[in-house]
């Protein structure tokens, strides 16, 4: 193989890693936020019609995540529910 073929192929080669790199990557970052989206859905759907939620939510590997769930009391209802 003279050089220029193998200065070719290696780039090829570095390319592709980079690029299966990166698709590793996102693929894993689009994994974690559809689990975070499910999460999110199961909470705010297992809240009461007479609820409130309070949802903080930063990312972009700044990650917080701050839930605040009130339940407005209802005339009659056994408060120790």
């Amino acid at each position: 193989m003279d050089p220029a073929t193998a200065v070719i192929v290696s780039t090829v080669i570095a390319k592709v890693c980079t690029l299966l790199t990166l698709w590793i990557r996102l693929r894993g970052r689009a994994r974690r936020e559809q689990q975070r989206q499910r999460y999110l859905l199961q909470v705010t759907e297992a809240v009461a019609s007479d609820g409130q939620v309070e949802l903080d939510d930063r990312d972009a590997e700044g990650n917080l995540l701050h839930v605040k769930i009130t339940r407005i009391s209802v005339p009659g209802e056994d408060q120790a529910a």
